[in-house]
């Protein structure tokens, strides 16, 4: 069988990168002796120029299989149509979306079958039945359109053992014309699955669907892990970062402490990974510079106690929270945040808090996204219940508009905050370095600006010179 894997990567902020998902897919298929391509999409395009693509390099494949975000999802349902106008293949999808709304999912015109869950094994004996040509409506993890009616199976247990499935196949995705090669980095996932339960993520519905939901956070034996890592930097000599993509690298010390001492000895190059504020404390943060970390990341989204544990349910403290940046700082570690606006029952006030909080970690580099209410998560029901949803959809996260109605801040402060976030962290930064009676003037006239969007347009501080002047005094923490 010939298997074309759709990834459409279009939306803002993820265009052109590995995604470990389709290559690890892509193994397993390959080692059951299927063909495997990738449509990789980093740019959206009309149905009719994806049809004229597929009919150009893809028109002899026997399946094809869509990855799918809720985001992208009415793109693929477009692009399917499309093979299905031209074409008596199957068209299969797989992905978050699915897997939360099978339902919808499978309803829509083009789509033949959901995977739900993890797929590697769903879709190798998918394409070894088709191959045989033996019946199909039997396979876990599968729905499948029949006549008028959809079969409905239940979902297979992820796999328990990473190590099991073959290494994933990097070779599928054209990595010279990828972000990560232009930025001299390759990523990697040492684990699969989170054992929390923040509000706005799907991570714990997904979780929820297995039948052995209690294994549900993985990692790769560190040997195995460091074999992937030395394979696929061969004949990469561009490459000076490692990225580690796991929702959080350090979430079990001891295999922490094992894997990245023996990275440390055997890899070494610098890299970045994902944390929590919560689980960080001194012994990490030296075992974070000994092996040449140049860079942490956290989830901070809000700096309203309010907001952050009650509506997001981050169990995070403020003491903590700067308590941990700033063991981070003294060891040399740059910091990255990941920050939310626009969550339900804010207003800018709120946000304000959290510019005010990034100004007092002194991050390196910060993501500012607006809240986007993901089907079936705790967040959503939320925001049903309050009847915040409107019919508006976005590309993602990243896009700089709202699809929420909030009582308390309108949409065009939301923007306002969204545009304006990154360039108020660095005045509260610039503030900060005062004596006493100075700093507090300076915050007034921020707090004054930030509260009144219309004067603030008119009357902006000259971002360069507070950049210049709080790029001196942290001496290179910027």
């Amino acid at each position: 069988m010939k298997v074309v894997f759709i990834h459409p990567d279009f939306m803002k902020g993820a265009q052109g990168k590995y995604y470990e998902g389709i290559a690890s897919l892509s193994a397993v298929l390959k080692g059951s002796g299927h063909k495997v391509e990738l449509f990789h999409m980093v740019k959206k395009i009309s149905g009719p120029e994806f049809a004229e693509i597929f009919e150009k390099h893809y028109s002899n494949a026997d399946i094809a299989a869509f990855s799918s975000t809720t985001n992208v999802f009415p793109y693929v349902t477009r692009y399917a149509r499309e093979i299905k106008k031209r074409h008596n293949i199957p068209v299969i999808c797989g992905g978050a979306h699915p897997t939360l709304c099978p339902e919808k999912s499978i309803k829509a015109d083009g789509i033949d079958m959901i995977c739900r869950g993890e797929g590697e094994y769903a879709m190798s004996e998918l394409c070894d039945r088709l191959e045989k040509k033996q019946n199909i409506d039997d396979i876990q993890g599968l729905w499948i359109k029949s006549g008028k009616n959809i079969l409905k199976n239940t979902v297979r247990a992820f796999p328990a053992n990473l190590d099991l499935l073959p290494m994933p196949d990097r070779g599928i995705f054209d990595y010279k014309n990828s972000v990560d090669y232009n930025w001299n980095r390759l990523t990697f996932m040492a684990s699969r699955g989170c054992p929390f339960d923040c509000s706005y993520c799907c991570s714990n519905r997904i979780r929820e669907i297995y039948p052995n939901r209690s294994g549900y956070t993985r990692f790769k034996n560190p040997r195995r892990l460091l074999e992937e890592i030395k394979h696929s930097l061969a004949g990469r000599g561009n490459v000076r970062l490692i990225v580690f993509h796991d929702d959080i690298l350090t979430l079990e010390k001891k295999w922490f402490k094992n894997f990245i001492f023996e990275y440390a000895e055997k890899i070494n190059l610098p890299y970045i990974c994902n944390s929590r504020f919560d689980l960080i404390d001194e012994e990490i943060v030296r075992t974070l510079k000994k092996t040449n970390c140049v860079g942490i990341k956290f989830g901070l989204e809000s700096g309203d106690d309010f907001i952050r544990r009650k509506i997001l349910a981050r169990q995070q403290n403020r003491k903590d929270i700067i308590r941990v940046s700033e063991m981070c700082r003294r060891a040399g570690l740059r910091i990255y945040t990941f920050n939310m606006v626009g969550i339900p029952f804010e207003k800018l006030t709120k946000v304000l808090k959290t510019i005010k909080l990034n100004a007092a970690l002194k991050p390196y580099d910060m993501q500012v996204s607006i809240f986007y209410p993901y089907p079936t998560t705790d967040l959503y029901e939320i925001c049903k219940k309050e009847k915040f949803l409107t019919n508006k959809s976005l590309q993602g996260y990243l896009e700089g508009d709202t699809t929420l109605r909030l009582r308390d801040f309108p949409e065009n402060e939301i923007i306002f905050a969204y545009d304006n976030f990154a360039c108020f962290v660095r005045y509260y930064e610039f503030a900060l370095f005062f004596p006493k009676k100075i700093r507090i003037f300076f915050i007034k006239i921020f707090d004054f600006l930030w509260n009144h969007p219309k004067i603030y347009r008119y009357a902006k501080p000259d971002l360069a010179i507070i950049r210049c002047f709080t790029g001196l005094l942290t001496r290179g923490f910027r």
